[in-house]
């Protein structure tokens, strides 16, 4: 059961994975595995699911990307070429955005598994993409571009409360400044006021969003030179920090489908692709998003007999086009560790609603997460024949477990922080800190100056 340390690679190799910590390429490595394609997944620790699987002979521990993106790429420029690799494929959009900034070299000695350069930054930078989506006619949430902070009445008036604030995506450029969160929303005009005083940077603006509510429609498409060659929808049963943790593959919306096609032929796109709606209520719906790597859940794809890995294998590496059988609608697959955590989270009144469209007390919410353990549900990580990715996954939730005896969090705010430390940064619905009086604790006046570095902002 027990997988070796030494997993270094020897010889040549085939296929290079990144990001060995993420469910995604855990997936992708197995489906190559099964295969018997030679391959070598990058992870940032030895303690990562990709590395401590049986499935992975070849694991590298590389420098962390994000602090050290020059050091990650010469060390990924090294292993292809001494083990000539043939084929680098990009897990996350932080692997996609290094790829592309080096691609002229990378490209020199290897091919990547990746759309041509214009497609993929007009998928990374979310504005473009939503101007693109808005001209080919595809239904968009409204948005406001601020240049003024004499605007911000004007804006409120366009798009109501609440406001949705997101970055544009991780720059290709490296000098300019990346945002320091994901997602934000302004309830009301003082919390508003407050992240532009802390976000709006050397003039560098966010998008503003009206706020599309509904059930999240996620589509799974393979395209070649914009042609859409299989696409398959599934259903977010319970979704966790934007994440679905519980998938019903469904018959795709016709409509949906064709915005998605119409998408990926203006992008000219190669590869995977991953296609998300917003469908309200009363039935109307809004195109969210474009993301141009495989997604978290891809095993779910693979389970139901589309393996999106092996098709990228052989069309970069080989130019073969997919050639998709029947899928198995009604497929199910969970993230059980997502689902015991948002759980948790909910029952701690940290979270929010885990099965979108119910109104769960507590303990309906944890007999729920229990339902994504029904026979017949698929796990993402765990197999019975390969049991440590799922082990180590956990392992530091319940470090953090033991953290609440340790540090004697016998209160309840304390163990809440210890469990889930707070973090606008990335996948927390973020709220302004409050100061006693109970207004946001902004630093800055409204000047009606055009929109400037804040020197007290992080």
């Amino acid at each position: 059961m027990w997988v070796s340390s030494d997993k270094s690679p020897r010889g040549s190799i085939e296929v290079l994975l990144t990001d060995g910590h993420t469910r995604a390429t855990l997936a992708v490595a197995r489906s190559l595995a099964r295969r018997g394609i030679s391959f070598v997944a990058l992870c940032p620790r030895p303690q990562s699911m990709t590395f401590c699987s049986r499935d992975v002979k070849h694991a590298v521990v590389t420098p962390d990307p994000f602090s050290q993106p020059d050091a990650f790429v010469r060390f990924v420029l090294e292993l292809i070429q001494k083990h000539e690799i043939r084929l680098a494929v990009p897990i996350t959009d932080r692997a996609l955005v290094l790829f592309e900034r080096h691609r002229n070299e990378l490209e020199q000695h290897t091919k990547l598994a990746m759309a041509r350069s214009q497609a993929l930054r007009r998928v990374l930078d979310k504005r473009a993409n939503l101007e693109l989506a808005a001209a080919l006619g595809i239904p968009c949430p409204r948005q406001f571009r601020l240049e003024d902070r004499r605007q911000i009445p004007e804006m409120i008036r366009v798009l109501g409360f609440p406001i949705v604030i997101k970055r544009s995506g991780d720059p290709i450029e490296a000098h300019i400044p990346n945002f320091k969160f994901k997602v934000l929303y302004a309830f009301n005009e003082a919390e508003l006021r407050f992240y532009i005083d802390q976000y709006c940077l050397n003039g560098e603006h966010p998008l503003f969003q009206e706020c599309a509510t509904g059930k999240v429609h996620d589509l799974c498409c393979f395209a070649a030179r914009g042609e859409l060659l299989a696409v398959h929808e599934y259903d977010a049963i319970r979704r966790f920090n934007g994440s679905a943790i519980l998938r019903k593959i469904v018959s795709p919306s016709p409509d949906l489908v064709e915005h998605s096609r119409n998408l990926l032929a203006a992008l000219d796109w190669d590869g995977v692709a991953h296609v998300s709606f917003y469908i309200g209520k009363n039935g109307q719906k809004w195109y969210m998003e474009t993301n141009g790597r495989f997604w978290a859940s891809v095993e779910g794809s693979v389970y139901a007999g589309w393996d999106f890995p092996a098709w990228t294998h052989e069309y970069f590496l080989h130019g073969k086009r997919p050639k998709p059988g029947p899928i198995a609608l009604g497929s199910s697959t969970c993230w059980h560790t997502g689902d015991l955590l948002c759980a948790l989270k909910f029952m701690i009144g940290r979270g929010e609603i885990p099965t979108p469209g119910t109104t769960p007390g507590k303990l309906r919410a944890a007999l729920q997460s229990l339902g994504g353990f029904r026979p017949g549900i698929h796990s993402d990580i765990f197999r019975w024949n390969d049991p440590l990715p799922a082990i180590v996954e956990l392992w530091p939730y319940c470090n953090r477990a033991v953290g609440l005896f340790r540090g004697k969090a016998w209160s309840y705010s304390k163990a809440t922080h210890i469990l889930f430390p707070t973090s606008p940064n990335f996948d927390d619905r973020a709220r302004p800190l409050t100061l006693d009086n109970g207004k946001p604790a902004s630093k800055k006046k409204e000047t009606g100056a055009p929109l400037e570095p804040d020197p007290g902002a992080n």
